[in-house]
């Protein structure tokens, strides 16, 4: 059911707004000051306006800035997606296909290695873990499967804005990252589908997975045939 904002909702989405993106500007002009890329400081401004700082020391605030209510936390959430959705746009402009199969087997290797290791490391941790981290109905198997899967897939988004800021998205170590990271997100999305499912279930729905391999197909299939060919007639225009 969809509810329209009222006056007080408007009033504390707009100081949210204002405030994270104050401090996280803030922050992230700070960490550059001392050669680190802005996003380092921008992910600290979550960590400072967050439950952990400024609800601890402030907890009246803070209740009021980020209020328990599904209308708000919905429009901060919207604006935040775009904004990640946005810049996987811009990286997917910077990302030269060419150059990427030219490093196949480099390519190949770092993503073959940036799945295998943490898959492998997530499932020893999530075994090891103590049982006070597993709900009392959830078993240790599929608890270790999900911190592998947590481990195993990357976050895009900040590695394209750190590539991108430190000047390396046009390099080979930058493309061969990006490279990886996409893989590992499209894997990624296969194993959250097969664990929901044996979480759910106790068994692995074979048309759930279908539906997601499926579904990544067609995008895959629409971004290297339609989207290659926006991107190329983008870079042309920019370079007249």
């Amino acid at each position: 059911m969809l509810t329209s904002l009222e006056e007080h909702q408007l009033l504390v989405f707009w100081t949210q707004l204002f405030v994270l993106l104050s401090v996280a500007r803030f922050l992230g002009y700070l960490v550059r000051k001392i050669g680190l890329p802005s996003v380092i400081g921008e992910l600290g401004a979550g960590l400072v306006l967050g439950p952990s700082i400024f609800g601890a020391v402030f907890e009246d605030q803070f209740n009021w800035f980020l209020p328990d209510d599904e209308v708000s936390s919905a429009a901060l959430l919207a604006i935040g997606w775009i904004g990640v959705a946005l810049l996987l746009v811009v990286t997917g402009f910077e990302t030269d296909l060419a150059l990427i199969r030219r490093l196949g087997r480099a390519a190949a290797l770092v993503t073959a290695c940036s799945l295998i290791l943490p898959l492998v490391g997530g499932l020893a941790i999530g075994f090891a873990l103590p049982e006070s981290f597993i709900g009392e109905e959830a078993s240790r198997s599929v608890f270790a499967l999900f911190v592998a899967a947590a481990l195993a897939v990357s976050s895009l988004a900040v590695i394209a804005k750190i590539l991108g800021e430190l000047g390396l998205m046009r390099r080979d170590f930058g493309q061969i990252t990006v490279a990886a990271g996409m893989a590992n997100d499209v894997v990624g999305w296969v194993m959250l589908a097969v664990f929901s499912g044996i979480a759910t279930s106790g068994s692995v729905s074979v048309s759930g997975v279908l539906g997601t391999v499926g579904g990544l197909a067609i995008f895959v299939l629409l971004a290297f045939t339609v989207g290659q060919r926006v991107v190329d007639h983008q870079r042309l225009v920019s370079q007249r």
